[in-house]
């Protein structure tokens, strides 16, 4: 029993980490739009379904590379004690390793992105 629970768990979790990973950029050659958004010049891109997704889906990509208030909590996690137990990863690798990070990222950064910085979308 032990082991289906635990088989259970890691399962559920893969597919977790697949649609988060999904839904910060990466995504199958089966996405019908991009979204892009604009920032001090540069350009960031998202992959969905539709252009809602990919608008929120570059969103997610800026607020993880480059938004300011997601580099300074990124930085104090960093520092903190689970940042180092976690091995200092990436800005890529530390959403995953931090429910509050992931969260700022997916909803609070990138909610405030689509409403105030207005990315387009491409869909075929």
């Amino acid at each position: 029993m032990k082991f289906r629970t635990g088989f259970l768990s890691l399962t559920i979790v893969a597919i977790l980490i697949v649609g988060v990973v999904l839904g910060c950029g990466g995504g199958s050659s089966g996405d019908a739009c991009v979204g892009t958004v604009a920032y001090q010049g540069k350009i960031f891109e998202g992959k969905g379904k539709d252009a809602d997704e990919s608008e929120r889906n570059a969103c997610n990509n800026y607020c993880r590379d480059a938004d300011p208030e997601f580099e300074v909590r990124y930085g104090i996690w960093l520092e903190s004690p689970k940042g180092k137990a976690a091995g200092s990863p990436s800005k890529q690798e530390s959403i995953f390793k931090d429910k509050d990070l992931m969260t700022f990222v997916t909803e609070t950064c990138s909610k405030k992105c689509v409403g105030e910085m207005k990315p387009e979308a491409k869909c075929k």
